[in-house]
Order: C-alpha cells, then sequence, then structure tokens
C-alpha cells in the first residue's frame, strides 16, 4: 500500500523518542516503519529542533564545524546529517523537475575545491532565466564529461528539448554537445559502395538555437563582450530576448545565482582557505542549497507591484483634520494633476 493515500490502512502502533515520533503498522500487509520514514529527518539521532536548526545553518553558508558549535552538537552528526539533507533534495528534485516547459535557459559552471586547493570540483546549473528555477545541477571536473552530464540531465528534464535559446559562455564543449543533445540525429546516404558508412550527423531544428557570450579579459579586468550565434537563426535569439526583456544576449539570471549559490555553501566562498575536506560533504552542501534556492526561498525579482498600494497610511483617501485651506488646495492639486511618470523600462544589466 506504499504511495497510496486515503486507504485508511495506517494504525498508531506506539510512540518513541523525545519527539514523540510515532511508528506506524500498516493493516494491509502488516509492515511497520516509523513517519519519518524516507524523510530527511529519518535516523537523525538528535532532537528535532536540533537537526532543523543544522539544516538551517548549513542552507545560510555555515561550516560544518561552525554549525557544530552554535546547534551544541558533535560535527560528525553536522556531516552526517548533512549527506542525507543533500540526498533527500536530490531525489525531491528528481521527482518533481520533469516535463518542463521553459523558453530559454542558460548554463555556466562555477569553481571550487573539495579536498585540497589542488583538486578543483566545479559545479555547473542550467536555469530558467525567467523563473529564476535551477533545472539541472552536477559537480566534478569542468571537463566535457561535466557539461554532457550537466546538458543530458537538463535535456531530459524538458517537455520539448527541441523548442529552447540557449545561452551559454564561451566553453567550447557547449559548442560540440548542442546539436547533439538539442538536435535532430539523421545518417546521410551513403556515396558509393566503399569505405564505412557515414556516422551520425545532427540537424539543428528552427525553434533551438544557442548564443555564446565570450568576455576577454586584460589581466582581470573585463576589456570586451562579444556574442556568437554559433547554431540557429537569429531571429529565434531575439524571440527569446523580446519575451525576457533583454536587449542583447547575457548570462545575468545564472551569474546572480553563482553569487548566491557562494553565499549559501560555505564551500563555494571565494576566500582563500574555504573547501570542503570531503567531496561528499561539497556535493550534498550543493544540492541541499539549491533545495532551499529552488523551493524555500523568494525570489525578489519575481515580485509584482500591486494595481494599488495597501497598507500604506500616505495612500489614505482622508484629508487630515489640521491643513490649512491653502495647504488642502495644493494637496487637491496634486492628486488630481496628471504627474509625469519617474519609472524608466527595465532591461538587462549589461544596457
Amino acid at each position: 500500500m506504499y504511495g497510496q493515500p486515503g486507504q485508511d490502512n495506517l494504525r498508531v502502533r506506539k510512540v518513541y523518542g523525545k519527539d514523540h515520533i510515532r511508528y506506524m503498522r500498516c493493516g494491509r500487509c502488516g509492515e511497520e516503519f516509523s513517519e519519518r520514514k524516507n524523510t530527511a529527518l529519518w535516523n537523525s539521532k538528535i532532537r528535532e529542533r536540533q537537526a532543523i536548526a543544522v539544516a538551517e545553518h548549513l542552507a545560510e553558508g555555515c561550516s560544518c564545524r561552525g554549525t557544530a558549535r552554535l546547534v551544541k552538537v558533535d560535527s560528525g552528526t553536522v556531516r552526517r546529517l548533512n549527506r542525507r539533507l543533500g540526498q533527500h533534495g536530490q531525489h525531491y528534485h528528481d521527482q518533481h523537475v520533469q516535463a518542463i516547459e521553459v523558453e530559454a535557459l542558460e548554463a555556466d559552471e562555477r569553481y571550487g575545491f573539495a579536498g585540497s586547493k589542488g583538486q578543483p570540483a566545479w559545479e555547473a546549473e542550467l536555469m530558467d532565466p525567467a523563473s529564476k528555477f535551477v533545472i539541472a545541477h552536477v559537480q566534478g571536473r569542468r571537463d566535457e564529461t561535466l557539461i554532457r552530464r550537466l546538458l543530458t540531465d537538463g535535456a531530459a528534464r524538458l517537455a520539448n528539448r527541441h523548442d529552447i535559446a540557449f545561452f551559454t559562455d564561451g566553453l567550447a564543449f557547449y559548442d560540440t554537445l548542442f546539436p547533439q543533445i538539442f538536435g535532430h540525429p539523421y545518417r546521410p546516404f551513403r556515396q558509393g559502395t566503399r569505405g564505412r558508412p557515414p556516422g551520425l550527423h545532427y540537424r539543428i531544428p528552427r525553434t533551438a538555437a544557442h548564443a555564446q557570450i565570450v568576455k576577454q579579459y586584460r589581466g582581470r579586468r573585463l576589456v570586451r563582450v562579444e556574442v556568437h550565434y554559433v547554431h540557429g537563426s537569429i531571429k529565434r535569439i531575439t524571440h527569446a530576448l523580446t519575451a525576457l526583456g533583454y536587449t542583447i544576449p547575457n548570462l545575468s539570471a545564472i551569474e546572480r545565482r553563482n553569487g548566491t549559490a557562494r553565499l549559501m555553501s560555505a564551500a563555494q566562498t571565494r576566500k582563500s582557505l574555504a573547501f570542503s575536506g570531503r567531496p561528499d560533504t561539497k556535493v550534498a552542501l550543493g544540492w541541499w542549497a539549491l533545495t532551499v534556492y529552488n523551493w524555500c526561498r523568494p525570489h525578489r525579482s519575481l515580485k509584482r507591484l500591486l494595481p494599488l498600494p495597501m497598507g500604506k497610511k500616505s495612500m489614505s483617501s482622508v484629508l487630515p483634520q489640521w491643513l490649512s485651506v491653502w495647504q488642502v488646495r495644493f494637496y487637491l492639486s496634486l492628486r488630481l494633476s496628471p504627474r509625469p511618470s519617474i519609472l524608466t523600462p527595465v532591461g538587462d544589466n549589461l544596457t
């Protein structure tokens, strides 16, 4: 009877622990299990309020040792809860992020280290710039395998992978892998009877396009930004930019996400000694921060203005009783006369 709610087959057999956790029993199959089974708090070994405090501190960018000192638990307990939180967040993401309908995607990577400064561990993500929702998240060395895992996982979560405007940086792996994952494969006709048959070729559909934003630096100073339309038509890219409210191709959404991710994970900060001592700890921190970012925190850029302000004292329609006659006339003239708008259309941060 797993995963079938409303069957009225569960009974409370006993209550155990300081948090009075219910131990359930199925009346159909006789299986017994805790109500925390398959949750992030399953077998946490500490009080519920302490486990929640550990999760909140880790999502705010505290290190494992710092969290242990603040919550007053052992550092091994924090690492164990961190792994469980990361696994639970990854399973939740895999279960709910399916058949996503998006018109554009932005991809980027951010560097990090695990074990020592000589062992780079990059994080790569795919984001929908319209909703600021992260669709795919992978970690590893910055090579073709990492980018292939990222694009394959992200394309599998889309409702239609052939209808997308893709924005990336100048990494060459995006250029070579985009046709294989977002294009239509076909095999050309064989010319003659000798030699091997031709391999698979990939055709880019009209509804898909790829633009790369290439940044050129002189030392640490950005001197030039070039836009390369490598696949598809410029018309498809322009249509996506119009829908997003941008004027030129850019990676503003995913770059802001990179800054937020570095604040939410202690292993991703830009300090010289900030890195995770173990690779599995860094992977779990990345997935837990992603889960909190996608499902728990409101995004300020997605807020919309109300048609009329509410709850403000300055918007009261009743005139103050202490105003003089000339003040009342001036006040009414301000309310009745049209005022010029001081708002300017909002675009991307590169205009």
